[in-house]
């Protein structure tokens, strides 16, 4: 299933478009999310926080998605802080309730394979991702190492 279905969709339902400027923080760790975001248009970076305090960005999202959906998968892994922030000078979204946005997934079968086979890949590399930077903690020489070993 492309983006499109899911951005028509939401459209058909008349849910708010929301704007966010750059810096700002879609989901931020710690804090309880009560909508879902659908990225419209725009970039969003899911990040990380080093033990040290310092960013780590795993992602940038430039197509339509569900950005927010990322933290709630990725925090079920790791006790690491996961973020979502935007990118872009402004990002548009649209924004739904969580519990409403559910409830048109159980719904929907397009949409709920939208949201299963999407997922999956994109929460994957993401915790891929984040595990290789874990691993190394932050050692560009071992990072080389470890994605050479990998290639060969």
């Amino acid at each position: 299933m492309d983006n499109e279905y899911l951005l028509n969709f939401l459209k058909e339902k008349n849910m708010p478009i929301i704007q966010k400027k750059r810096h700002t923080y879609l989901t931020y760790y710690g804090l309880e999310q009560q909508d879902t975001y659908v990225l419209k248009d725009g970039v969003v970076k899911t990040c990380v926080i080093l033990s040290d305090g310092r960013e780590f960005n795993i992602s940038y999202i430039n197509t339509p998605g569900i950005p927010s959906l990322l933290r709630d998968q990725v925090s079920q892994y790791t006790s690491t802080p996961f973020n979502v922030r935007i990118g872009s000078d402004v990002a548009t979204f649209y924004r739904i309730p969580r519990v409403l946005f559910w409830d048109y997934v159980s719904q929907d079968k397009e949409l709920q394979d939208y949201v299963n086979s999407n997922y999956r890949e994109i929460i994957s590399e993401a915790i891929f991702r984040q595990q290789i930077m874990m691993m190394m903690n932050g050692k560009t020489g071992a990072i080389c190492s470890f994605l050479y070993q990998l290639i060969h």
